[in-house]
């Protein structure tokens, strides 16, 4: 139920985040059914042999279980490892439930786990591999047909993923919610779907898994996911070796089928209106220069420095996007513009710069001993378990070759899982007989009784945020509904400081509309209090620490007797050291210090912000800014000139203002003309600012009473 549910299932527009969230939900939800059983069992032996008979017996038990299967030995020591970092982790909260976007925490290890576990119990039963290659083709065929309503343009249920994509073009995120996360899950299903194909007897089931086949290559194609083509790639290859190693040939009708399909999933991209992004992707597939290729670069010079740092543990599971400020880089910056990245997109320096070295030792050992395992089922294994292992074996590689330039996702995770679960069992050398466990009815009502506290601590609480906060978004902004909703998912996760921010930054921007001054305070200690929560739940994070800095500064500019000038000099320093090279911190902080007459300090940043991103224009218009102020109007013209011509990044109200700010100095400096054009620029950007059109009306009447200074200023313009 869980390797069908888990790429299908999604709610999307009722969480924030209605795919991966739900998914690891479900997941971390069966995994305490699964634990339940198996506590069950366990309870039922301590009832029966007695609690010390059971602890003696226990040592010799898991060194058994070690010998017997290797692989599960591995995979208890990843986990053991991710407990460990989980612990020293530097925010010990976020490696628990997992990373925004990521949700990879070690609820999340634990639960694949299980069903590695689970997986190889049940592979005792000859007919567990048939079961998970036909569950695991029937949610490809949901997955690969949903996401070919999407190319073309239909979308029955709207199940819209609306994360901004960095390569521009028609990709369908299907049930998945990601184009990159559907061509990695297609990828794996290809070979089991393929060897479904081989072994049925019926020409229409062959047909029907062939006709699967070639449309989950389409959309592989489709998805313009170069980590998925690679997969491809890889996992034919595997198949074609583990072939040869298990002497199995396939029939010669296959050629020409094969052929034809590959063909004509190649061709088919080619004649739809996706031909340009279609060869645009290909040609960055070894571009080292593209954008995409450069960040990936730079992501994972990041991750290898945390490893550097923090080499026995790591940072934390799934606390990248935690560390990642300490090791971000203008370069970066400049070509991904805005965020933090919560992944490395290499899911082997992802688990080394967040597990450290004996993380990335378990892993390595689960990969080597499952390649072990699948490579002696291939060799040695029943004609029916050889071709298993060919397609389980071609399946896995599809999953790791993605995953060395992206990440997993739980659905393809938790189908790795199961397969490497079924190849321990399956590994002739592992084959030996299990003793029987009973459960009692009382030991399986405990399990479950523990199982459902579990959830009520590790799934209920983050699930009740994520409704609050998707309830508050559907809200009027600001209103007593959407501030009441925000409080209710920062009290059902207190430990998550999206929540608390959220709610203060409401808080903010109410006050700074109030024009009641006493509202408006108590407005400004609700954000300042709400923040504080945000900090000390999260005290790496800048952003959440700027705007906490940010209301102090409105608080002091608001009532400086209480708040001193000098504890929100302190706070913006504070979070520009946390994030020194965080363009959005930056300006920030520059015009939060701006804001209650700390303009040295302010303009020590802009000079710091500028140099380190020459093109932007923020840091360039606050120097203007400050330099008219100060009364340097000729060096504050000729700054705002290069200000205004440079990238605003979306920053609308910044440009007005910057234009304003020329159309005042130009003003000063009796450049009629100029000044009433730069009023102008000021008002396209923001109609509403009524300085500029202060500004505008001055210049117009002062051009008509000097009839010659309108030649002049105009010869000047041109």
């Amino acid at each position: 139920m869980l390797l069908f549910a888990l790429p299908v299932f999604s709610v999307p527009g009722q969480l924030v985040e209605g795919f991966e969230f739900a998914k690891v939900s479900l997941l971390v939800t069966g995994a305490l059914v699964l634990a339940a059983w198996w506590f069950a069992g366990e309870a039922s032996q301590i009832g029966s042999a007695g609690v010390l008979p059971w602890l003696r017996r226990l040592p010799g038990r898991v060194v058994a279980a070690s010998r017997r299967d290797p692989i599960g030995a591995s995979v208890l020591l990843f986990v053991l490892s991710a407990v460990a970092s989980t612990v020293a982790s530097i925010r010990p909260a976020l490696s628990l439930f997992g990373a925004p976007q990521s949700h990879a925490g070690l609820r999340t290890v634990v639960g694949l786990a299980s069903i590695y576990y689970a997986s190889r119990s049940l592979a005792s039963s000859s007919k567990w591999f048939l079961r998970v290659a036909q569950v695991t083709g029937v949610a490809a065929a949901v997955a690969a047909a949903y996401a070919l309503f999407q190319v073309a343009g239909v979308d029955p249920f709207t199940l819209t993923w609306k994360r901004e994509l960095a390569f521009q073009g028609t990709r369908a995120s299907s049930t998945l919610g990601h184009a990159n996360k559907v061509s990695a899950f297609l990828t794996m299903c290809l070979p089991l779907i393929v060897w479904l194909a081989a072994r049925s007897a019926s020409r229409a089931a062959r047909i029907a898994w062939l006709g699967l086949t070639g449309l989950s290559l389409f959309v592989i194609a489709a998805s313009l996911s170069r980590g998925g083509w690679l997969g491809v790639i890889a996992a034919t290859l595997a198949a074609l070796l583990l072939a040869l190693a298990s002497a199995r040939r396939p029939p010669r009708s296959w050629g020409p089928i094969a052929l034809g399909i590959v063909i004509a999933v190649l061709i088919l991209p080619l004649v739809t209106p996706m031909r340009a992004a279609f060869l645009s992707r290909v040609e960055q597939v070894t571009d080292l220069s593209a954008p995409t290729s450069r960040t990936r670069l730079e992501l994972w010079g990041a991750g290898l420095r945390m490893v550097g740092d923090h080499p026995l543990l790591g940072v934390g599971v799934d606390a990248y996007v935690a560390a990642f400020p300490r090791y971000r880089t203008s370069k970066l910056t400049q070509i991904e513009w805005g965020g933090t990245p919560s992944k490395a997109h290499n899911d082997a320096i992802q688990i080394l710069a967040t597990q450290g070295i004996l993380g990335g030792l378990a892993a390595f050992a689960i990969l080597l001993l499952t390649a072990r395992a699948v490579w002696r089922v291939a060799r040695r294994g029943s004609p029916e378990t050889r071709g298993a292992a060919v397609a389980a074996g071609a399946a896995l590689v599809g999953y790791v070759v993605p995953n060395l330039v992206g990440f997993g996702s739980v659905a393809t995770s938790a189908l790795a899982a199961a397969l490497a679960g079924w190849a321990g069992h399956a590994t002739p050398v592992a084959a030996v007989q299990h003793e029987a466990q009973g459960r009692s009815f009382w030991s399986l009502a405990l399990g479950l009784a523990l199982a459902g506290a579990l959830w009520f601590t590790l799934v209920l609480p983050p699930l009740r945020a994520e409704m609050s906060v998707a309830d508050a978004m559907r809200a009027p902004s600001e209103s007593p509904r959407h501030v009441d909703l925000l409080a209710r998912a920062a009290g059902a996760a207190p430990w998550d400081p999206r929540y608390s921010a959220e709610l203060g930054r409401s808080f903010l921007i109410e006050g700074l509309r109030e024009r009641d001054s006493q509202t408006q305070w108590d407005l400004l200690v609700r954000a300042r209090d709400a923040l504080a929560k945000s900090v000390a739940a999260a005290p790496e994070n800048s952003e959440n620490r700027i705007l906490l800095a940010g209301v102090m500064s409105a608080q002091a500019a608001s009532r400086p007797v209480i708040i001193s000038r000098s504890e929100v000099r302190d706070e913006f320093r504070h979070a520009v050291a946390l994030d020194p090279l965080n363009p959005v911190v930056l300006v920030a902080a520059e015009r939060g210090l701006l804001a209650v007459g700390l303009d040295e300090d302010a303009r020590e940043l802009a000079l710091q912000c500028a140099i380190a991103y020459p093109d932007y224009a923020p840091p360039l218009a606050d120097l203007g800014s400050i330099a008219l102020n100060q009364g340097r109007t000729a060096a504050a013209a000729d700054t705002l000139k290069l200000a205004v011509r440079r990238q605003w990044r979306g920053d609308v109200t910044g440009a007005a203002h910057a234009w304003n700010d020329l159309a005042r100095a130009s003003f000063s400096m009796r450049q009629f003309a100029q000044a009433r054009d730069a009023a102008d620029s000021a008002l396209v950007y923001y109609p509403g600012l009524t300085d500029a059109y202060g500004v505008r009306e001055a210049a117009k009447r002062a051009l008509s009473l000097e009839p010659s200074a309108t030649a002049s200023q105009g010869n000047g313009s041109k």
